[in-house]
């Protein structure tokens, strides 16, 4: 990720819609604004649209979330899983009270239980080749309908162009017209971070979110090396899997 090119996309949006002053930075892989930790995933209009339909009666009695996500060789495994079980917390609103995993080498699969007795699977994997995209699947199964933010069948994500030359391909996917440019993971750490300071995503809230998610990508490590699963206390508190407001202008 470029630091300073995502930085001038977060000026841009600050300058033209109005928020208050804070920019990005980078720890250990994961992006920050100040001390608060940012939760792209969330801010992905497929992930946007996901969760819109988990609340406005597309989905009835959402029973499964079934989740994928590969990345090249030497991608950070439990940071990636940490992303995943964050965003099944999200999406199935409730948060991770059990998990049992199975790893080996490059790839861990996770079985979950969601407080309100939602059932995730997650399949994990860091085994493509370097300098490949990596590419994610999320799919909600319910009593009364299916959402799933790949086309049926798709392996790979499809991209709105591409340019067949002497070096190979080159794909091009405009996500955002705003922050053309920007690579697609920077392009939601810009829009996390314009939400975070714009009050529509609350620090507090992110802060215990990633630490709830963190903890369970931890335990699921664990549960692999003791071949045993792992409970998680729910403590009463924020709710951290509401949904975040959209802004205005897009």
């Amino acid at each position: 990720m470029n630091l300073k090119r995502m930085n001038k996309g977060l000026d841009f949006l600050r300058g033209k819609y109005g928020a208050k002053k804070g920019e990005i930075t980078i720890k250990d892989g994961h992006c920050y604004v100040g001390a608060t930790p940012l939760l792209p995933g969330r801010m992905e209009r497929k992930i946007v649209e996901l969760k819109k339909m988990t609340e406005n009666g597309t989905l009835e009695g959402v029973s499964t979330l079934r989740f994928a996500a590969f990345a090249p060789k030497g991608t950070d495994l439990e940071a990636m899983l940490a992303k995943e079980l964050d965003l099944a917390a999200y999406l199935g609103a409730s948060d991770i009270v059990r998990v049992m995993a199975v790893a080996n080498g490059n790839a861990i699969n996770v079985l979950a239980k969601l407080a309100n007795d939602v059932n995730v699977s997650v399949e994990i994997g860091a085994g493509l080749p370097k300098g490949e995209s990596g590419y994610d699947r999320h799919e909600i199964i319910a009593k009364r309908g299916v959402a799933c933010d790949q086309t049926v069948d798709t392996h790979t994500p499809h991209s709105s162009i591409r340019c067949w030359g002497a070096k190979g391909t080159d794909d091009f996917t405009d996500v955002d017209t705003e922050l053309f440019g920007l690579t697609y993971e920077e392009i939601w750490n810009v829009r996390a971070a314009f939400a975070l300071l714009q009050g529509r995503a609350s620090a507090k809230i992110w802060k215990a979110a990633w630490a709830k998610a963190t903890k369970a990508a931890a335990l699921a490590f664990e549960s692999d090396r003791k071949k045993a699963a792992k409970a998680i206390a729910v403590k009463q508190g924020l709710n951290t899997n509401e949904a975040i407001k959209t802004s205005e202008v897009r």
